[in-house]
């Protein structure tokens, strides 16, 4: 093991990880400049984001992310961040025909608390069948390389994959609720079409996403609530009713009323598509390790993370921190920081960097928040898969087109 290296793996942990070079040396500052720039799509190891005012106004947590994303994955992968900043390099519309985004989109009439989650969600499908790779929320603290999570099986001609993401939970209907914080697929893909025209389509003629489920499309949700993904170990603290969580995530109803659809004469059938040709993974396990083991309330992390390397290794506080950070370090693929903004009753950890008086705890020197940052770009995990989830047929299918009702 290196002598020099600022943290040292752990013997407990030396099974599970190994000391690795960063595979971009680059410093902070010229990453950043250089995310700046128009980079034409060369191939399909794309890492797409967005930030709609523009990667120099982000929190600087999240560019302390997309900085990481490089070092961890490096020069094989482009990042990009999209934006719709007036003649940015990196504008949305440089990289997407507006004829595939919402009329709401491209004129910058959406309203509501929610435009830029929402802006994202329409550049997800259209990238990713565009031009391929993986879309990641910016909020995403990267573990592993993309090559080592899903990546090297997505592009194996001898392997049925050509998608990947995260696996929620149940719902009434049917066994495939995602997360739409990352999503990795090959270019052109027929699913990933089919995704991206419905969640365009129940756009039309909106501003925002309020009254989304009274879309004849989503009458299967109108009976869910909360507690099959309550029982999955997912506690937050809602302030709003579930519909307004659903309508929030439209387009994961999206993705999963095309799981539930047969093939209606187009010679596509969704269901099996999403059984045989998507590689889905246990969210919970590889994306959510820290509130996999102390729950989803976000003050919670904060503090724990916030905790300093050098406090009494005996204190509650200590030993919290030390197993969820090593835990994530050896067994999680990312950590997927949310905002939840005016849905949960108390604030989200991405709520709580991002408030100026909290500095720099995102990665403060001496605390366990710079120890995960260290460790994502300077260990690698030993384990050679991730925690893979085999989905079930849904409970119901429907045999329709893709906008009948």
């Amino acid at each position: 093991m290196s002598t020099h290296a600022k943290y040292q793996i752990p013997k407990e942990f030396q099974d599970q990880l190994e000391p690795a070079e960063p595979l971009d040396t680059r410093s902070d500052e010229v990453i950043l400049a250089s995310l700046s720039e128009h980079r034409p799509v060369t191939s399909e190891k794309n890492i797409w984001a967005y930030w709609h005012a523009g990667i120099k106004a982000m929190p600087k947590w999240c560019q302390r992310n997309i900085v990481d994303w490089h070092r961890i994955c490096g020069p094989s992968w482009t990042i990009r961040v999209l934006d719709t900043v007036p003649d940015s390099p990196n504008h949305a519309l440089k990289f997407v025909p507006p004829e595939m985004l919402p009329e709401t989109f491209v004129k910058g009439t959406m309203d509501g608390q929610y435009v830029g989650p929402h802006s994202a969600d329409f550049l997800r499908g259209a990238c990713l069948y565009l031009f391929g790779g993986v879309f990641m929320d910016v909020g995403i603290i990267l573990i592993r390389s993309l090559d080592r999570i899903c990546w090297s099986q997505l592009e194996d001609p001898s392997s049925p994959y050509n998608i990947s993401v995260p696996w929620m939970c149940d719902t009434a209907m049917a066994n495939t609720a995602m997360a739409n914080h990352f999503v990795a697929s090959r270019k052109a893909d027929p699913f990933i079409k089919r995704w991206h025209e419905l969640f365009i389509h129940v756009w039309k003629n909106r501003t925002n996403y309020q009254g989304m489920c009274e879309n004849p499309l989503f009458a299967f949700m109108l009976n869910e609530g909360f507690s099959t993904s309550q029982e999955r170990g997912f506690d937050w603290e809602w302030d709003v009713p579930p519909i307004t969580v659903f309508e929030y995530i439209t387009q994961v109803l999206v993705w999963i009323r095309l799981t539930m659809l047969e093939d209606a004469g187009d010679g596509f059938s969704g269901v099996d598509y999403a059984m045989k040709n998507v590689l889905w993974f246990d969210v919970l396990a590889e994306n959510w390790g820290i509130e996999s083991k102390i729950g989803f309330k976000g003050e919670d992390a904060f503090n724990l993370l916030a905790t300093r390397l050098d406090a009494d290794p005996e204190s509650e506080e200590y030993k919290k921190a030390y197993a969820i950070v090593w835990h994530c370090l050896a067994q999680s693929s990312m950590q997927k920081v949310t905002h939840g903004k005016n849905l949960t009753k108390t604030l989200a950890l991405g709520s709580l960097w991002d408030m100026e008086e909290n500095g720099e705890t995102y990665a403060k020197e001496g605390t366990f928040a710079e120890l995960l940052r260290y460790g994502a770009t300077r260990f690698r995990q030993t384990r050679e898969g991730i925690a893979v989830v085999q989905i079930d047929r849904p409970k119901v299918t429907m045999r329709k087109g893709l906008y009948e009702p």
